[in-house]
């Protein structure tokens, strides 16, 4: 009897500390009214019990108590109707609220990512092999992608791998390890071993330890509810970007069976730690961290990839540089046309500047002739003089 009673204390307080909203909205302003309602009826009930406990007591026979017993069940049945309505409600609320607290959300950061990426000269958002990534303002330019492997949903878990494994199974355990004893540090963009790599290409990989570790430091971490799917968002101080880490789950080291799938997240890193085990990354309602796991698990992985201005900002400065590359070489061309006539018209300017000094000098050679006759004519000429001039004085 005691524990419905204090089922119904436990009820009562669930209502009353319901998560003030930050916004509203019909639906909530509804479903509130149908809160203080219920609370109107376990506030009833409780009044009822009071009251049945203490006819109880005065009972003086066991029939006289087996009577009063019967209209307790009847009171047990509402209270558990009633606390499945409650259970229902709370739930009911929190999504209304976490969706109302969605769209305010949205509404700021797609506002401050417009802002940001006006004046960024490169894309902050992609896209490589057909999957989305976004830039997060990272140190290292690591770019994140917006959903798991193995689906295309940004609410979606994908594929649960054991660590450096490539296909998901039934069950993961030692025996079923496919590397079991098998020494391999890291394995981030080796095909064999990672998954993201295997299914999206070479320039996708499982993150390293040392990304997943960046990812935590510079980046704002809330848990949160979208769409009704619990998980973790992660969002850039610089880009405004976000990555959302839905809820996975994970298999139980020693049953080996799947659990804490609503609240719980599982992500593999592709750094390991001597032969059994691998750095991971855990986190709940209250907290997320790196840590470290047995390697047979089932973890999701969420791809990263390096490239500089990856995906479609890689393909449009190749393709500015092309453009450059042969805007010079027409320049270079026209440029190399143009000495070429130049050096053809020098070498014509050549070869007639030779002629015409080969012309003066043969008319220099000519002039010299005539030079040296006139001097022989003036030398005959002086003498002829000299002679006539003798004459005269005789």
């Amino acid at each position: 009897m005691k524990s419905i009673h204090r089922s119904l204390l436990s009820m009562y307080m669930l209502l009353i500390i319901a998560m003030p909203s930050v916004a509203q909205s019909a639906r909530l302003d509804s479903l509130q009214r149908v809160e203080k309602e219920l609370k109107d009826q376990v506030q009833l009930l409780q009044l009822q019990y009071d009251s049945l406990y203490r006819i109880i007591a005065q009972c003086k026979t066991d029939s006289q108590r087996l009577v009063q017993y019967k209209v307790k069940d009847k009171f047990d049945k509402q209270a558990n109707r009633l606390s499945n309505r409650i259970n229902q409600l709370n739930d009911e609320i929190l999504n209304e609220q976490a969706r109302l607290e969605q769209e305010e959300r949205d509404a700021y950061l797609t506002q401050k990512q417009a802002e940001i990426q006006a004046t960024s000269p490169v894309p902050l958002k992609g896209e490589i092999n057909g999957h989305p990534w976004v830039d997060l303002g990272l140190p290292s330019g690591t770019k994140w992608a917006t959903y798991n492997v193995g689906t295309t949903n940004i609410h979606g878990v994908g594929t649960r791998i054991a660590w450096g494994e490539t296909a998901t199974k039934k069950l993961f355990s030692p025996d079923t390890y496919k590397h079991q004893g098998v020494s391999l540090v890291s394995y981030a963009g080796d095909a064999e071993y990672d998954l993201a790599t295997a299914q999206w290409g070479e320039q996708w990989h499982t993150p390293t330890l040392q990304q997943w570790q960046e990812l935590i430091e510079h980046c704002q971490w809330q848990y949160v509810m979208i769409n009704g799917i619990h998980g973790v968002l992660f969002t850039s101080r610089k880009t405004y970007n976000t990555i959302f880490l839905p809820s996975t789950g994970y298999t139980d080291d020693e049953t080996y069976k799947l659990k804490h799938t609503t609240y719980n997240l599982a992500y593999w890193s592709s750094t390991g730690i001597s032969h059994n085990g691998a750095h991971s990354y855990i986190a709940n309602y209250e907290q997320g961290y790196m840590t470290t796991t047995n390697r047979y698990v089932a973890h999701c992985v969420r791809a990263v990839c390096s490239t500089s201005n990856a995906g479609t900002t890689t393909m449009q400065d190749a393709s500015a540089t092309m453009q450059d590359t042969l805007s010079m070489n027409q320049d270079t061309n026209a440029t190399a046309q143009q000495t070429t006539i130049t050096v053809q018209d020098t070498t014509s300017t050549v070869h007639q500047t030779t002629q015409a000094h080969k012309n003066n000098a043969k008319t220099i050679q000519e002039t010299a002739k005539a030079v040296k006759k006139t001097a022989k004519t003036v030398k005959k000429t002086a003498a002829t003089i000299k002679t006539l001039h003798n004459i005269f004085r005789r």
